[in-house]
């Protein structure tokens, strides 16, 4: 006869915590690089006007290493935010049910930081070129 382990509560809390690290992984890596060529984009027209054929051509490879680098933003954002989850684990803390939620809004809060960050970068750093401030750019945000 084999003895099996069966799944215990907390397993169950771990998965949903891993998984949910996955999902906003995954939802800010697309999310994230939507709304970061999109308002880099409409960043510099706003600055330059109409872009030329040759500076258009160069916004190409930049958009391009967009797709590759906002998804490992968003991965490494999710891998940060997974200690937060052993923490329930923890002792102390395995049997209470108040550090669950809190943990798990932490959680999704680092793994949406660094996305969001990047975006805010890349904003002020690649969309206005000189001393170009967007309309819509928050006064308290460094441009």
């Amino acid at each position: 006869m084999i003895l099996r382990r069966l799944p215990r509560a907390g397993d169950a809390s771990w998965t949903f915590g891993c998984g949910l690290s996955a999902v906003v992984a995954l939802t800010c890596a697309a999310a994230g690089t939507f709304f970061d060529i999109h308002l880099v984009a409409r960043a510099q027209v706003h600055c330059q006007g109409d872009l030329s054929s040759g500076e258009k051509f160069a916004e190409v490879f930049w958009l391009l290493s967009r797709f590759v680098v906002v998804p490992a933003v968003a991965v490494l954002s999710a891998i940060a935010a997974l200690p937060l989850q052993l923490l329930a684990r923890l002792p102390p803390l395995a049997g209470r049910v108040w550090p669950v939620p809190v943990l798990v809004a932490l959680s999704v809060t680092v793994s949406v930081a660094g996305p969001v960050a990047m975006v805010l970068y890349d904003v002020a750093t690649e969309g206005t070129p000189g001393d170009c401030v967007l309309p819509w750019w928050p006064s308290w945000l460094p441009s």
